[in-house]
Parts: structure tokens; sequence; C-alpha cells
């Protein structure tokens, strides 16, 4: 019996969960945590952003998402993202095909989850003394159709108006978000059983 309800315990630790080929919502808000642990190999390479942003103006620029360890297998799935702002608008060319919005954010479509470099237009927003978070979750995906053996990382990056004069933050953000701590609690009150049990017997 101790032994099946271990079983159980294991079976709740395993993400209910598989890939999202066709783009992801609110579930990747705070990261690609069906696929693992955030890996600093998984580097996301923003461009064309600009430095501090003029009042209404539009910037194209790209998401690249790059990994030495998970090579891009052509004709299977290579990558994917999550993008979320905080102020102006997002726009990108629907004709193709490699980007939605949803959820209140960005994402690939099916088409878009073949490639790694997705590109898209940024209005600023008309208070040039404001400033712009930039949320990217990126993933290097193996082509596998699950959630495993795929390496995924994080970047924020705060863009300024040109008359802002607060402090700024630039980076990645390595807090835990509660799935994280909800996740660990779990692993280990299960870990913890498991020794019990075993010593019991």
């Amino acid at each position: 019996m101790r032994a099946l309800i271990g079983i159980v315990i294991l079976g709740l630790m395993i993400p209910l969960a598989t890939s999202a080929p066709s783009g992801i919502g609110t579930a990747a808000n705070d990261g690609c945590l069906c696929h693992g642990e955030k890996n600093l190999d998984t580097q996301i390479d923003i461009q064309g952003l600009p430095d501090s942003f003029e009042s209404n103006t539009t910037y194209n620029f790209s998401i690249n998402v790059h990994s030495q360890n998970i090579p891009v297998n052509v004709g299977k799935e290579a990558g994917g993202f999550r993008l979320l702002i905080t102020d102006g608008k997002i726009s990108f060319d629907s004709n193709e095909g490699l980007i939605q919005k949803m959820d209140e954010g960005w994402t690939h479509t099916e088409a878009g989850n073949a490639v790694r470099t997705w590109n898209l237009t940024f209005t600023s927003p008309r208070d040039n003394s404001s400033f712009v978070d930039f949320t990217i979750y990126g993933n290097a995906v193996n082509g596998n159709q699950a959630t495993t053996g795929d390496e995924w990382n994080a970047v924020t990056i705060r863009v300024p108006g040109l008359v802002y004069e607060g402090d700024l933050l630039e980076g990645a953000s390595d807090e835990f978000s509660p799935m994280d701590y909800s996740v660990g609690l779990i692993s280990l009150l299960a870990l913890t059983y498991l020794l019990v049990t075993t010593l019991r017997d």
C-alpha cells in the first residue's frame, strides 16, 4: 500500500502538460515551466529596440533564440516564445503566419514553431517620460513533440522614454514565481515521505 501511495505521489510530481506548438497564452506568463527549469545555455537576443524611445514612434525588432545544445531540426519543431509588454503596441506581418496575439501577449503559431526568429513591430506610447518593460520567454525545442529535452530562458528589458529620469533595471529577473515554490514544496514533501517510508521498512 505504501509503495502504491509513493507511486501516486511521484505521478503527481510529473507535469501534466504537453508541448504547445500552436502557441502559448497565460500558462507561460511565468515562463515555460512545463519544459523544466530555466537554462542559461539558451540565449534570447533582441535586436532593433531603441536605447530610449520617442513618443508614438514605430520600431521594428526581432526575437532570436539561440541554443548550442539543441540544434534546429529542419521540418520539425524548433522553438517558441511568449512576449509581454507593459505599454505601447505590438504588431506583426500576419501574412507570414508565424506570430499571433494570445491572452494579452504574443506568441508563435504552429508555423512559427518551426523557427527561432520572429519579427515584430513596437509602437511606443505617447508618454516618453515613462518606460516600457519587455518580458520575453524563449524556448529551444528538440522536435520530439513533448516537453522533455527542451531548454528555455527569459529576459526582461526596460526601455525608457527619451525624457525618462528614473532608475533603469535591465535584464532577466531571477525571482522565483509562485509556481516554482509550489513545485519545489510538493517535490520536497514527496521525497520526505518516500525517505521516511523506506527507513521504516
